[in-house]
């Protein structure tokens, strides 16, 4: 509970520092997995999570923190009933199918959401283009299921986007596949649970993890 009398539940946590779960070829872990995964009660663990809350409790609003941060400040925030009630599962199966190779956008987002960002996000992996208005999205929003026609993605896409704000391989659940897509085909090109790019050269951090949660 907060002191405004809100309750945020934990939902799922995005860690670098192990598998690419939240990138699996199947795209089970936004889809179709039924049981809960990892440590769903502490948010300071820097191990991937997938809770029963993701598919289960309905909310307007999530917010990302950071594994290593206490307090759980927001890093970002949705505002103006992004969610509409439903579980964050819902949300991300109403913009369609995507799992098993297809490609989910080119130069565009399937839909965003308005946020409000704090505490360390500047410094925040997946948060580069978190100042940058691209032909995308704006600055301040969080798109989902965004990709760029020159063959990047992330299913959550932080800030801005496009030819001048980094294309579209930053935010949370990003690929370089050439295509915005979870792809076996293009085993070699990287991806990352989260991060601020997932080109070959990327340096995203293992240190701390990302925690999603939803009121």
């Amino acid at each position: 509970m907060t002191t405004s009398g809100q309750a945020w539940t934990l939902i799922g946590r995005f860690s670098n520092n192990d598998t690419k779960n939240w990138m699996k070829d199947s795209g089970e872990w936004w889809y179709d997995k039924s049981v809960g995964v990892g440590d769903i009660a502490d948010p300071l663990v820097n191990t991937d999570m997938l809770s029963p809350a993701f598919w289960l409790v309905r909310g307007l609003e999530f917010k990302i923190t950071r594994s290593d941060d206490p307090q759980h400040t927001p890093l970002l925030r949705t505002t103006g009933n992004c969610l509409g009630g439903q579980p964050f599962r819902q949300k991300i199966k109403s913009y369609g199918n995507f799992r098993n190779g297809r490609v989910w956008a080119s130069d565009e987002c399937q839909g965003n959401c308005n946020v409000q960002y704090g505490g360390q996000f500047r410094t925040t992996d997946g948060f580069g283009q978190a100042t940058c208005n691209g032909s995308l999205q704006n600055a301040r929003k969080v798109g989902f299921w965004c990709g760029w026609s020159r063959g990047d993605g992330a299913v959550l896409m932080i800030g801005g986007g496009g030819t001048s704000c980094s294309r579209a391989d930053h935010g949370i659940a990003i690929t370089e596949a050439n295509e915005a897509s979870f792809s076996g085909r293009y085993w070699k090109f990287p991806e990352h649970d989260f991060g601020n790019e997932a080109g070959s050269g990327a340096v995203n951090n293992k240190t701390y993890s990302l925690n999603l949660w939803i009121n």
